[in-house]
């Protein structure tokens, strides 16, 4: 038998202040990466990326399953914010494959019907 089983993974980070007794006020901080006090992990950012635009399901579809799934609840805004990291991030790489495929002598792309399917008479 078989199971998928879906599971939340909630990692809390508390800030601990006070006041020394020279009177100077104390507070630790995050660790770095954690800007916000609710934050989704890269999972649910890559999730998020992989429905949207690959399954092409609607934002709020996304966050519905996400909330089904998992608990989370996430908005639409938040799955739109995901995608327009995963675009910026990926803009150097793809600028970069994009400039190699053009300098390239050959760019291994088939347009010609050769070894491939019959083409049908009358086409």
């Amino acid at each position: 038998m078989v199971e998928v089983e879906i599971q939340r993974k909630v990692i809390e980070y508390r800030i601990v202040g006070g006041t020394c007794v020279c009177g100077r006020a104390q507070r630790n901080t995050f660790p770095a990466g954690i800007e916000a006090l609710v934050q989704y992990g890269p999972g649910v950012s890559a999730f998020a990326v992989y429905m949207t635009q690959y399954q092409l399901l609607p934002y709020q579809h996304t966050a519905e399953v996400l909330n089904e799934l998992a608990g989370l609840g996430t908005s639409p805004g938040t799955l739109q914010r995901a995608v327009r990291v995963a675009a910026t991030r990926l803009e150097a790489p793809v600028t970069a494959i994009r400039r190699a495929l053009v300098a390239a002598p050959v760019a291994h792309a088939d347009e010609g019907n050769e070894g491939g399917a019959q083409e049908s008479e009358g086409a």
